[in-house]
C-alpha cells in the first residue's frame, strides 16, 4: 500500500480546521457525513464521520492502515454506529450539529437517542459558506478541472454533424474526459437530483424539454427513470447544440456550456447568444468580493430585460429557474448562489459558475454560455477558458 502525498500543507489543514472550531464553537459536538468535508478536513473521502468535540477526530468504517497513512487527523475505526453510544457514555452532551440537509431522519434519530435528546442543529450552512472560500491551492486544482472542459470542447466541435445523436457526442466527451483524469463522476448535494452524464448534448426539442429542477436545460434522457441528459436524438442542419460539460480533478469540479450552430441558425438564437456574452461581461466586472449575490441576480435580469430576452432567460417564460449562477468546488452545488434570495455578500477566491441560458419552445431551441469564474476584489477571473 503507497501513500499518496497530500494536496495541501498541513498549514492549509490547521487553518480549515481552527476556521471550522470558530464556527462551531457554541455547540457540544458537531458530527460531519459529508464526502466533501470528510476530504476537505481530513485530505481523504472515506466512508466515515468526522467528529468535533474538544478536537477533530476521523472515525472510517474500514481500511484503517489507509486512513492512517492519509488523514491528516488523528483517525480511529467506526465498526458501526454503536460509536455514538460509546461517545456518549463519556460526555454530557446538550446540543449537537448535524447537516440536516443531508443526513437521513433514521440516523438522526439513532444520534438523537445515543445521546440523550440533545437539541439538534444544522450545521450545513456553516460548513457550506466555508469550503466556498477557496485557497490559492484548490484554484490550482480547479484550474486543471477547467482545462479538462476547455480540451473536452475542443475535441468535440469537428464531431458535431448532422447524423450523429446526442448520446454519440456525449459518450465521446465522457470517454475524453476520463482519459484526461476525470473519476466519472461528480459529486452532488442537491436532494433527489439524477446527474446521468459529465457531458450534457442538448439539441432542438432536447433542449426545451425540462424535466429537472437543477438547471434551465436538462434534455431528455434515455429512460423514464432519469428522464435528463443526451438522448438518440440525431443531430440535424440547422441545429444548435448546447453542451454542459463538467471536469473533476482531485474532487474539484468545473462547469462550462458552449453552444455550437450547425449551419445557420434562427436569427433570435445568434442574438440570444450575444446577450450570453454581455452577460458575461457584466459577470467580469461584478462578480468581485462584497457584492450581494442578490443585486447581481436582478441586475442580470435586469440587463437581458434590456436587450429584450426576459421572457426565454433561465428557461420559458412560465418556468425559469430562480437562480443564475452557483458556487463550485468538491460538490458541483456549492454557495454562494446567484439568486433572489442569497444576500451573503461575496468573498475573494468563492467560485461561481455563471451560466446565462436561453430557452425557445417556439423554436424548439435553446443557446448558452457557461463560465466557472474566480470572485475577485476588482473584477472576477475566468478559468474556463474556451472561445465564446
Amino acid at each position: 500500500m503507497n501513500e499518496s502525498p497530500p494536496l495541501f500543507a498541513k498549514a492549509e489543514f490547521r487553518k480549515r480546521y481552527n476556521t471550522l472550531k470558530s464556527k462551531l464553537k457554541d455547540l457540544s459536538l458537531s458530527i460531519i457525513f459529508s464526502r466533501a468535508d470528510l476530504t476537505y478536513y481530513s485530505g481523504i473521502g472515506m466512508d466515515g464521520v468526522l467528529i468535533l468535540a474538544d478536537e477533530l477526530h476521523h472515525y472510517v468504517r474500514r481500511n484503517l492502515p489507509l486512513a492512517e497513512m492519509e488523514s491528516e487527523l488523528p483517525v480511529s475505526e467506526m465498526a458501526s454506529f454503536r460509536l455514538f453510544k460509546t461517545i456518549a457514555k463519556n460526555l454530557k452532551i446538550e446540543s449537537i450539529g448535524l447537516e440536516l440537509d443531508i443526513v437521513p431522519y433514521k440516523t438522526i434519530k439513532y444520534i438523537e437517542n445515543a445521546f440523550g435528546n440533545p437539541e439538534i442543529k444544522d450545521i450545513s450552512p456553516a460548513l457550506r459558506q466555508i469550503r466556498s472560500v477557496k485557497s490559492e491551492e484548490e484554484i490550482k486544482l480547479m484550474e486543471k478541472a477547467c482545462k479538462q472542459t476547455d480540451e473536452s470542447f475542443e475535441y468535440i466541435q469537428d464531431k458535431i454533424k448532422p447524423g450523429v445523436t446526442e448520446l454519440d457526442l456525449s459518450a465521446e466527451i465522457d470517454h475524453f474526459l476520463r482519459r484526461q483524469g476525470h473519476p466519472g463522476f461528480v459529486q452532488i448535494r442537491n436532494f433527489q437530483h439524477n446527474y446521468t452524464t459529465n457531458g450534457y448534448v442538448m439539441a432542438g426539442e432536447s433542449t426545451i424539454t425540462l424535466n429537472s429542477m437543477f438547471g434551465p436545460v436538462s434534455g431528455q434522457g434515455l429512460s423514464k427513470m432519469h428522464k435528463n441528459g443526451p438522448s438518440r436524438r440525431k443531430i440535424r442542419d440547422h441545429d444548435a447544440v448546447l453542451i454542459d460539460t463538467t471536469g473533476v480533478w482531485e474532487g474539484y469540479t468545473a462547469d462550462e456550456t458552449r453552444t455550437f450552430f450547425v449551419g445557420n441558425v434562427d436569427p433570435n438564437l445568434e442574438e440570444a447568444y450575444e446577450v450570453a456574452k454581455q452577460v458575461q461581461n457584466h459577470v467580469k466586472k461584478n462578480l468581485v468580493e462584497s457584492k450581494n449575490p442578490k443585486d447581481l441576480y436582478f441586475e442580470l435580469n435586469e440587463l437581458v430585460t434590456e436587450l429584450g430576452y426576459f421572457e426565454s432567460f433561465m428557461g420559458p417564460k412560465n418556468d425559469k429557474v430562480a437562480f443564475i449562477g452557483h458556487g463550485v468546488g468538491l460538490e458541483l452545488d456549492e454557495f454562494p448562489i446567484i439568486t433572489s434570495g442569497y444576500d451573503t455578500p461575496l468573498v475573494s477566491g468563492q467560485l461561481v459558475a455563471m451560466e446565462p441560458k436561453f430557452i425557445f419552445p417556439a423554436l424548439k431551441s435553446g443557446v448558452g454560455i457557461e463560465d466557472t469564474w474566480v470572485v475577485g476584489k476588482n473584477q472576477a477571473r475566468r478559468l474556463t477558458q474556451f472561445p465564446w
